[in-house]
């Protein structure tokens, strides 16, 4: 996938989600979140999430909080469908821009009555696990910054 970044963005909110890390690049991550689009549901969707510390476990789902806007994207189908080769995705959401999450942190104690933490936990009462292993360097991701 690639991004395009824009000097000035507008922040829409705050939100907490579940991040599985598939690839980065400088301190960019992209990342797959499974995301309650309607009451048990598990839509997957690609979201960036911006780790200048390095907090962001490779190996593991990640708990965040951070500040979230949008930037826009290219190749979310491709990475979609590389995705679905080693995952099974039941519903993906099609998008031209993605979530971008800023100033994060990780979060310990996760709210599980979150949208973006509740479809992680709906995902995995139908399918049972996922091996994130498989998921690494699956996808690439490249960064365009517009002046």
């Amino acid at each position: 996938m690639k991004i395009k970044l824009k000097s000035l963005v507008r922040v829409i909110g705050e939100e907490e989600l579940a991040v599985i890390p598939l690839a980065e690049n400088e301190y960019y991550v992209e990342c797959l979140n499974f995301y309650e689009d309607v009451e048990g549901g598990r839509q997957a969707r690609l979201v960036v999430v911006v780790d200048k510390y390095g907090i962001i476990r490779q190996d593991q789902v990640n708990f965040i909080k951070g500040k979230k806007t949008f930037v826009d994207a290219i190749g979310v189908e491709d990475d979609f469908r590389k995705i679905n080769s080693v995952l099974k995705l039941d519903r993906v959401a099609r998008m031209f821009k993605v979530p971008l999450y800023f100033d994060i942190e990780i979060v310990e104690k996760p709210d599980v009555s979150k949208r973006g933490i509740r479809g992680l936990y709906n995902y995995l009462s139908v399918h049972k696990e996922i091996d994130i292993g498989k998921l690494r360097g699956l996808v690439n991701l490249s960064i365009e910054e517009l002046v």
